[in-house]
């Protein structure tokens, strides 16, 4: 009876958060005491890792679950997905043609200290690091039972993972956010160097404390995924050619094992899977959605398909490519295909995505890492670090599958870069990453080029380094939690 009490508590604690509270005004740890819990993994090792994979598990629900923030019936808050596509929005390379969900996104509103979604985001990465943490001060450091450990060490880095997304998007400079471990908490703006480290730390102990991990299925974390995240890690924050190469062996750790796919890609390939499932040999890290865990019409295929019954398909609110960007495609690309022609036998408009589609009814999964990501990153990192002929062949090996005259490039410097950042932002379209590189590769925002195909509504042109690529605090955040004095420029 005794253990049962415990347990109970403890699920309460990490099930049953309310997302309406700030995230950033308590103690995040568990109130069960660490002597009670030291009991329990040596008396009951099993019981303690259902209770903390009960905790893991509701999390990877809550990944693509809908009204993650308890906002209401909003169609655009699906989970890390949403999040991901709406980024996407607001970079160069993505159009909304008509003002609608993820509106916000596109237009720039989103991010504004009153609005939903900046209210969505926070909420969202700190609930995942609520429970990480609640699922760590589960397990103890030094447990002898490897699956405990192994799921301390996955908690760890889902932790990582958010504190990176929400630095990337509200640190401002060295202004950073609230920081939530096992120590102290500090609900005030931590220095952003400090929230950076703590990435740094999560992930990395992750990596090392996964061998030998064999996760039942592409929708938990292993230590490919923890290489993958790493890699992501030095491609942002390396400043030395040796941290650069350090980016280029994660990426290349993480694909180890994941083939790439060239006859899945294209509405015309006989093979084809719309991105849209799981099994997919290049799929690194995913959500595998099913009729349990569909979340319908609040969905991403729903929002993006254009071929699919969703809001993209059945209302027209197309999500196209920038004419800039399918325009510098090679016409012996497969993946201009990705992009609707003028004149095309579906009746969508020219630009309109074709490249995500979901063959089921709304259960289309999701993906988060695959391998050709970790190509471009390789690449992109050698090239950083001097290494033109290791990018040159990272560059080759993933855009030969793609485009069958493609040749092994002369570019070298400026050039090799700027190829390479080019088949980036074509290679991993609509997959959450555009935003993020725009801020990291010091670009403007620039919508109102003479032929521009983006929507009136979301005309807007910002200049590199603009305040406006930096969310605002959500005013939730700023009235209950009075450590943080101070909120980003509007």
């Amino acid at each position: 009876m005794k253990n049962f009490k415990i347990l109970t508590g403890i699920a309460a604690l990490g099930l049953l958060s309310s997302c309406s509270e700030s995230f950033t005004d308590k103690d995040l740890r568990s109130n069960v005491s660490q002597q009670q819990i030291q009991e329990l993994a040596t008396s009951s090792p099993e019981s303690l890792l259902v209770i903390a994979e009960g905790l893991e598990a509701g999390n990877y629900f809550f990944f693509n679950d809908f009204n993650t923030a308890g906002n209401g019936n909003i169609h655009d808050d699906y989970g890390q997905k949403s999040i991901e596509f709406g980024l996407d929005l607001m970079s160069n390379d993505a159009v909304q043609v008509i003002n609608h969900w993820h509106g916000n996104y596109y237009r720039y509103t989103g991010r504004q200290t009153e609005n939903r979604i900046t209210d969505m985001v926070w909420k969202f990465y700190y609930k995942v690091i609520f429970n990480m943490n609640s699922t760590i001060d589960l397990i103890p450091e030094d447990s002898v039972n490897p699956d405990l450990l192994y799921l301390r060490a996955r908690a760890t880095m889902l932790r990582g993972f958010s504190y990176f997304n929400l630095v990337r998007l509200y640190a401002n400079g060295e202004v950073g956010v609230p920081l939530y471990n096992e120590d102290t908490p500090q609900p005030g703006r931590v220095a952003t160097t400090l929230i950076k480290a703590q990435v740094l730390q999560d992930l990395t102990y992750a990596y090392n404390n996964l061998t030998g991990y064999a996760r039942p299925s592409k929708v938990e974390v292993n230590k490919n995924v923890a290489a993958g995240l790493l890699a992501r890690y030095y491609l942002e924050y390396a400043t030395t050619p040796a941290e650069y190469q350090l980016a280029a062996t994660y990426a290349a750790e993480a694909r180890s094992g994941f083939a790439l796919s060239s006859n899945t890609l294209v509405i015309t390939d006989a093979n084809f899977d719309g991105f849209s499932q799981i099994s997919n040999t290049e799929w690194i890290w995913g959500a595998d959605i099913t009729a349990a865990t569909s979340t319908i019409y609040a969905s991403f295929f729903s929002q993006v398909g254009s071929l699919n019954p969703g809001y993209a398909g059945l209302l027209n609110v197309w999500k196209s490519g920038d004419k800039r960007l399918v325009e510098s495609i090679s016409a012996t690309d497969k993946r201009k295909e990705w992009f609707a022609a003028a004149g095309n036998p579906y009746g969508v408009p020219q630009y309109a995505n074709l490249k995500f589609y979901d063959f089921t009814t709304f259960e289309g999964d999701y993906v988060f890492m695959r391998a050709a990501e970790m190509y471009l990153i390789e690449a992109e990192a050698k090239a950083l670090a001097g290494d033109d002929a290791g990018a040159r062949t990272a560059l080759f090996n993933l855009v030969s599958t793609r485009d069958a005259a493609y040749t092994l490039s002369t570019n070298s410097g400026a050039a090799l870069l700027s190829e390479i950042r080019k088949h980036r932002s074509i290679e991993l379209w609509g997959e959450g990453f555009a935003f993020y590189d725009m801020k990291r590769w010091n670009t403007s925002l620039d919508r109102t080029y003479l032929g521009t195909n983006h929507a009136s509504f979301g005309q807007v042109s910002y200049p590199a380094g603009s305040v406006k690529f930096t969310f605002q605090i959500p005013q939730l955040e700023m009235n209950n939690n009075i450590d943080i004095t101070e909120n980003n420029p509007f």
